[in-house]
């Protein structure tokens, strides 16, 4: 996330996996800071190119849309970046520094990793994005598994990169983010099956359990 544009709460809140526009309305309704939208296609949570560029208007442009992204054809994520269709990518899969160095002059990147070990932690620490994501290892599936990971690993990554900023991810929900936010302090939490009903949408009350919850423990 933009730390600029992290202002409804001390720490932002981004809800990942928005799929139609009523879901990323309700998002904004209540409170959230950013969304996610995943444009890998072998997610549950995809969402086309199409459907995002029917929403834009309706979306207040001000309002953070970070695009999620899994070892995709750079031109591709180049040209969301440059029509305004994000504002924020996300490089979810196994890109090189030297993939990620091809975007962070010109635009807003976030670079997230799987972590399982310290090896994880050493890896994150050699990227050359500035702001990670931390996630749960989930294997070929990239994120949105709904499992946590042992946060002590995050605090080590923050101990030897005192000045770079974190994204939490993994797991998260209205019952375990004050302590993690308690316990970490990252620029920002990153929920999708957390706030979800069975059917894999956003669910009003949880959303907003999950951002009231945020907001408890930046106080």
């Amino acid at each position: 996330m933009n730390p600029d544009l992290v202002s409804q709460n001390s720490v932002g809140v981004k809800i990942c996996g928005i799929q139609t526009l009523d879901d990323a309305l309700l998002c904004i309704e209540k409170g959230a800071d950013a969304i996610g939208l995943n444009f890998w296609r072998q997610s549950k949570r995809y969402v086309s190119r199409t459907a995002v560029e029917g929403w834009i208007e309706k979306l207040p442009s001000s309002f953070e849309r970070v695009g999620v992204f899994v070892n995709e054809d750079p031109k591709i994520v180049r040209s969301m970046l440059d029509d305004g269709l994000i504002h924020v990518a996300q490089f979810h899969g196994s890109e090189s520094n030297e993939y990620c160095n091809e975007f962070k002059d010109e635009f807003k990147i976030i670079k997230a990793f799987g972590v399982k070990s310290l090896d994880s932690v050493e890896q994150a620490s050699k990227c050359t994005i500035q702001t990670v994501l931390l996630d749960a290892y989930c294997g070929s599936d990239f994120g949105g598994s709904g499992h946590t990971f042992e946060w002590e690993f995050a605090k080590v990554f923050q101990e030897d990169n005192p000045s770079r900023p974190i994204v939490l991810a993994g797991g998260l929900n209205r019952s375990n983010v004050c302590k993690a936010i308690n316990q970490l302090s990252p620029l920002a939490v990153d929920v999708a099956s957390g706030v979800e009903n069975n059917q894999g949408y956003k669910d009003p009350d949880l959303v907003d359990q999950f951002i009231q919850s945020v907001k408890l423990s930046s106080l």
